[in-house]
């Protein structure tokens, strides 16, 4: 037997914690979440590696309908994200709604009944009107294309899989990658292991970091005036939608410049020298960090940019044929971004799936909704990645919710987004992110899907999108009246 639900939202991070907040806010009461683990959160709760932390301003980083002014520094650390997460949860009343250490297997539309049928690992079945996936992009972990993976003896840890209680002391520990969590994690580490061995494949830009720790007196100001912090959001906003793009040639020049002054801390040249750039900035996730460089000072820690050859029962093997006896291996690889729901069993009309749909790569339009998959929305979907992903995700719920309005007011049974629609949208986008010159270089894979388009990437500011989402566009849609 399947329970029933008028809305089924798979995830609770910060989308489906959202899109629950505006669902009850809009009097809608029959939804679940469908979360894999035990807590909310999402990718908060998910990675707790050391040093983790956000690249967005703080107060920037939260709901604008839930405005927090007392974070404790300029960039929030997991611990308090995570709790202002579940402050959220708790405030508005949502945990009701989630059913935890549920992991969804798939999801098959069935035209007749105009439903969807969601299976789950655990053998349940739940079947709801209006599908809702707040998986985002970070779900399936990227290990490294490299043989040998499962023939190292030591201990070997994925950033994202990272274990409750860690002993680096004395050992000689290993990192492969040199990007986001490397640069955050790898100050931490360097401080505990014996020896530190940093391999590195792609030198990144790393700015230097204004992350300021706020005295208790500061905050209690901020929250007896919190139209001070305020006024600060507002201006943060400003600055990062002049940043976006990467168009501004003054602003583009000092960044480059704070960057190799930043660079310039690490003292051995030969170093300095491999960890130097060869892409613009921009073209690559924008880094930053006060402690990364400096960390390469220290007798205990190595740079490897030769290039891994294998992984080996001892530990990893360069190609300039030196072996690296090591002790842990951590891979802070990250994960397959450029998968997004395609990463669970999604099948639409006509059995068509949606791996097979996004062949090319993934695509929607607005990037909430795709072709062939009625009743299905997205939150931090294809080519919505820019700025700060909470103010993203509260133009796309409020998006959703306006077509959930509308499939009860018309009495629809379901709206499907017309092909040629989201053709003709994806095509604009991709002209556009063909406009922004760093993307242009290969840059990250991270932005692309295996066939070279960029799939993650929002071509404009966030006030774009905002005036793009409230636009009436029904006519983008195919309908069909409630029997």
């Amino acid at each position: 037997m399947a329970t029933h639900h008028r809305i089924a939202i798979l995830g609770a991070g910060p989308g489906g914690i959202c899109m629950a907040i505006k669902l009850r806010e809009a009097g809608i009461e029959d939804f679940i979440i469908l979360e894999r683990g035990g807590e909310a959160g999402g990718t908060w709760t998910n990675n707790r590696y050391p040093g983790l932390a956000c690249d967005v301003p703080s107060l920037l980083y939260c709901f604008s309908f839930e405005q927090k002014v007392d974070w404790t520094r300029s960039y929030a650390n997991q611990p308090e994200i995570k709790a202002y997460m579940q402050h959220c949860v708790d405030k508005y009343d949502v945990a009701k709604h989630i059913r935890f250490n549920t992991n969804v297997d798939s999801a098959l539309w069935d035209d007749q009944a105009a439903q969807w049928h969601i299976a789950t690992a655990g053998g349940e079945a739940v079947t709801a009107d209006i599908f809702i996936s707040a998986l985002g992009m970070f779900n399936e972990l990227q290990w490294p294309a490299v043989p040998g993976l499962d023939r190292f003896k030591g201990e070997m840890i994925h950033t994202a899989l990272w274990p409750a209680t860690t002993d680096f002391a004395g050992k000689r520990v290993g990192v492969v990658g040199s990007a986001a969590s490397a640069v955050q994690m790898i100050p931490e580490i360097a401080e505990q292991a014996g020896h530190l061995t940093v391999f590195q494949r792609t030198a990144n830009w790393v700015m230097p970091k204004q992350d300021k720790t706020f005295t208790e007196a500061e905050l209690e100001a901020y929250r007896k005036q919190p139209e001070e912090a305020l006024k600060i959001r507002r201006e943060t906003y400003g600055f990062f939608e002049e940043l976006l793009l990467f168009d501004k040639p003054e602003m583009m020049a000092e960044l480059e410049r704070a960057a190799l002054e930043n660079l310039a801390l690490v003292d051995d040249e030969a170093t300095r020298a491999k960890m130097r750039p060869t892409e613009p900035l921009g073209s690559q996730r924008p880094l930053f960090s006060n402690e990364y460089y400096p960390t390469f000072n220290r007798p205990n820690v190595t740079l490897v940019a030769e290039g891994i050859e294998c992984f080996t029962p001892e530990g990893i093997a360069t190609r300039d044929g030196v072996a690296h006896p090591l002790d842990t291996i951590i891979l802070a690889t990250g994960y397959a971004a450029n998968k997004f729901l395609s990463v669970i069993d999604v099948t639409g009309r006509n059995g068509t799936k949606l791996a097979d749909a996004w062949a090319d790569g993934p695509q929607a339009y607005l990037g909430i909704t795709t072709a062939g998959f009625p009743n299905l929305f997205m939150l931090y979907g294809p080519n919505t990645n820019n700025g700060s992903i909470l103010e993203m995700l509260e133009h796309q719920v409020a998006y959703i919710v306006a077509k959930i309005a509308t499939l009860a007011q018309r009495k629809l049974a379901w709206i499907d987004v017309k092909r040629p629609v989201m053709d003709s949208y994806n095509q604009t986008i991709q002209r556009d992110i063909q406009a922004v010159a760093v993307w242009r270089v290969l840059g990250s894979k991270y932005y692309r899907a295996g066939s070279g388009r960029v799939v993650t990437q929002w071509p404009h500011n966030m006030a774009t999108y905002e005036a793009w989402t409230k636009k009436p566009d029904l006519d983008a849609f195919e309908i069909a009246a409630r029997a």
